[in-house]
């Protein structure tokens, strides 16, 4: 090799590395550098002034977190909707029912008492004529391959397992292969899952849908809690900031992880009941949940 090659090849490495940092870098700022922690933050004070009968300041508050996320959850489309049908602004009344529907939301959330004057516009005349577009639009969104899989193993965890007859599903699943003691497949429908997880990415709403999410969330809690899992913790926490697992699912599968090991629970959500604490001890635990 002469020394023009010799320099040629140290300026194309030099140049390869600095590409790569600069991928990484804009990987690690846009890819993974927005939380969900203002959102949350935002859209639970939302939560707080509808139950104050404050829908104006609730609605201010939606507004604020959805302007700082790419991603909306069709649950808080609706609570924003349903605050602005009730003060009457049924421009964003239009706007979020839309905007949830493009998410995943059934339409049967408008039938709720407090739309009852909406319904009596043509905003909601038009965007009833357009239900079945925006339908199309969040299935044609959503990666539903992954969607199948997950609603599968649901099934088997759910109906096969655990006999949960609301569980409906039309699949051809070989019985005769199954162990004796049908618990023993947890094991094997969650290593899928972590299988599917590293193939399409964590299993979130905006991936697989509301419904998706709905199934795949129970196979989440019941095998992360597990002290054999605990290295997945990592892996719920991650996902719990990008607004990928949701707040209450993540803390009511932690709890259960401490609980399992003898330990006190964090953040009291669905594990314990609070009524024969002291309103001192109450108060800890919502400091805990704020800080957290």
């Amino acid at each position: 090799m002469d020394g023009n090659s010799i320099l040629l090849s140290a300026r194309t490495t030099k140049m390869l590395k600095v590409l790569i940092i600069s991928f990484l870098l804009f990987v690690g700022l846009n890819g993974f550098g927005q939380d969900y922690i203002d959102y949350y933050n935002y859209c639970n004070e939302g939560d707080k002034q509808i139950y104050l009968k404050n829908d104006k300041t609730a609605l201010e508050n939606f507004e604020k977190a959805f302007s700082l996320v790419k991603y909306v959850h069709a649950k808080q489309y609706e609570k924003a909707s349903m605050c602005a049908a009730r003060i009457q602004g049924y421009e964003k009344t239009y706007l979020f029912a839309k905007n949830a529907i493009l998410n995943g939301s059934s339409s049967k959330f408008l039938n709720q008492k407090d739309f009852k004057g909406f319904r009596k516009t043509e905003k909601h005349k038009s965007l009833k004529d357009s239900i079945t577009i925006f339908s199309n639009y969040h299935i044609q969104s959503i990666n539903l391959a992954y969607k199948r899989e997950i609603d599968s193993l649901q099934y088997i965890d759910q109906r096969i397992i655990r006999k949960n007859r609301s569980v409906k599903g039309n699949y051809n699943i070989d019985k005769s292969a199954f162990p004796k003691n049908l618990y023993g497949l947890d094991s094997l429908l969650f290593n899928r899952l972590i299988e599917l997880i590293n193939e399409y990415g964590f299993p979130s709403e905006k991936i697989i849908g509301p419904d998706g999410y709905s199934n795949v969330w129970v196979l989440l809690h019941l095998n992360i809690r597990l002290e054999k899992n605990s290295e997945y913790l990592t892996m719920a926490k991650e996902a719990l900031k990008k607004g990928e697992y949701l707040p209450k699912n993540y803390a009511w599968m932690y709890d259960q992880s401490l609980m399992f090991k003898k330990e006190k629970p964090l953040f009291y959500f669905g594990v314990a009941f609070t009524d024969d604490l002291s309103d001192m001890e109450k108060k800890k635990i919502d400091n805990v949940r704020k800080k957290y």
